[in-house]
């Protein structure tokens, strides 16, 4: 099932004020910044990948994977942020289980994410 586009993030100003205004959280194969928004309104997440990545062809499969990889745990996400998530190199060929463990783990050192249970 594909994350609905209610809860995508798609315009510049957009991703722009989450660059300006939220905090970010780095490891190896991604970048996440997160910018609160006011209680009540849904999450929403971007996705962007640079051309240092490689040709349009590289750039769109790290989007692909890392829209999965959030996907995969989208419902413990807390509500009310807009989040930026920007693939690395080494989300290029890292193995998608690898790939999917280090998303969450920075939403988790992030605070995005609500407990289990």
């Amino acid at each position: 099932m594909r994350m609905k586009k209610a809860y995508r993030l798609k315009s510049r100003v957009a991703f722009q004020s989450v660059y300006t205004q939220g905090r970010s959280a780095a490891n190896r194969a991604a970048v996440i910044h997160a910018l609160k928004q006011e209680a009540g309104t849904a999450t929403r997440v971007g996705f962007a990948a640079g051309r240092r990545l490689g040709k349009a062809v590289v750039r769109n499969r790290v989007k692909r994977r890392l829209r999965e990889a959030v996907r995969s745990f989208w419902p413990r996400i807390r509500p009310g942020h807009h989040v930026v998530v920007v693939g690395r190199q080494a989300a290029v060929d890292m193995p998608f289980p690898e790939l999917r463990a280090k998303i969450e783990e920075l939403f988790e050192r992030a605070g995005l994410l609500q407990r289990e249970g």
